[in-house]
């Protein structure tokens, strides 16, 4: 992307030896706009990422990332630690501080050893570089548990619309455990990213579950270089990036084998709508069924029916993969066998369509198997 380089290095915080700092710099300050974690233990960076976009009012020059250790619980030492990294970033590019945004990703409660990230800081500062695969050292550095790396791309005329993401656990709709980027060459202005950044994740990164356990790091950044002329549509050209990225996350959700969009439409505004597919998304029962490719439709319109947002319960249609299975108040005629063919795949679609208005929303869900609690209960052990 014009005007954009990158970095990704190995600094030796995580055990692996794996890339672990990772840099993204704009030849000119660049328009940023974010959405944060809404844990009330937010991590340093975090805090301090929130303070530099107000005071540069989303122009920014550059976003340094560690993995491998959160800088979250961290205290006084922690904030000190998160501002370094940006002091550094900044003398180098002779830029204000403020210009400089830090992440962080990985376990939480350990302090960050200086050490090594400054000298991965200086290193990644030495090798950013603007092609494709610098990019994808960018990325590579950025992941923690993610089995896979996560990107998506689009262009229209012009332009581009790249993005990464890492994210495998610790996903609950309102953020994750993710760390986002987005970038667009269209010429955005700050404000215009801040304004259209709600609607954009609301189907992305805040439409995307797999444990309901929002965490302490969670960025997501959409950002401008401001290289090409924007048309008044853009941001319906970036939820799709978005949107891949995030379904990219839930399918990586430590231990599933697929995604299930829980579409729920007729709730009686678009807040019922997103508080009835979040509670079907977080039932156990409900991702074990999906995970055994079970249409067990009592599991889903009962998740349904325990909704206080639910006006007209009776009228509950229920589609799975193309499938009536559930229509006013009882369950259809449908071929189980077929039905369970059908949700043989990594990408599943559960329709909830209710008659109580005109309120819509969509949730993403890993399936929950058994290799979600081993993954989970070895964690740090």
């Amino acid at each position: 992307m014009k005007g954009l380089s990158a970095a990704g290095v190995r600094a030796g915080i995580k055990a692996s030896g794996n890339p672990d700092v990772g840099l993204l710099v704009s030849e000119t300050p660049m328009s940023v706009a974010g959405l944060f974690t809404q844990n009330h233990f937010a991590a340093a960076p975090v805090t301090l990422s929130k303070q530099h976009l107000v005071r540069s009012q989303g122009q920014v020059r550059a976003v340094v990332i560690n993995s491998g250790n959160a800088n979250a619980c961290t205290g006084a030492q922690g904030e000190k630690d998160a501002l370094a990294m940006c002091e550094q970033v900044a003398s180098a590019l002779k830029c204000p501080v403020e210009q400089v945004l830090v992440c962080s990703t990985g376990v939480i409660g350990v302090k960050l050893p200086m050490d090594k990230v400054k000298k991965g800081i200086d290193a990644a500062l030495a090798e950013r570089a603007s092609d494709v695969e610098a990019g994808r050292r960018f990325l590579s550095a950025i992941m923690t548990t993610d089995a896979y790396p996560k990107e998506a791309c689009a262009r229209h005329d012009a332009a581009t619309i790249a993005g990464v993401c890492k994210g495998a656990g610790m996903i609950e709709p309102n953020m994750a455990t993710m760390l986002a980027f987005v970038a667009t060459d269209w010429d955005l202005r700050a404000e215009q990213l801040k304004r259209a950044l709600p609607t954009i994740a609301a189907t992305s990164f805040n439409a995307v579950h797999v444990d309901t356990h929002t965490s302490t790091n969670d960025t997501f950044l959409l950002l401008s270089t401001r290289a090409v002329p924007a048309p008044t549509d853009w941001a319906r050209h970036i939820e799709p990036v978005a949107r891949r990225l995030s379904w990219l996350i839930a399918r990586d959700g430590e231990g599933a084998t697929k995604v299930t969009t829980i579409e729920v439409t007729g709730a009686a505004n678009e807040e019922a709508a997103k508080a009835i597919a979040k509670r079907v998304a977080a039932s156990a029962l409900v991702r074990t069924a999906i995970f055994g490719n079970d249409p067990n439709w009592g599991r889903f319109t009962s998740a349904v029916g325990n909704a206080p947002e639910v006006r007209h319960p009776r009228e509950l249609t229920c589609v799975l993969q193309g499938i009536e299975v559930f229509k006013a108040g009882e369950p259809t005629a449908f071929d189980r066998s077929a039905a369970s063919k059908a949700m043989a795949l990594e990408d599943v679609k559960l329709e909830l369509k209710l008659n109580d208005g005109r309120g819509k929303a969509i949730v993403m869900t890993s399936d929950l198997g058994y290799r979600y609690v081993q993954v989970n209960a070895e964690y740090t052990t």
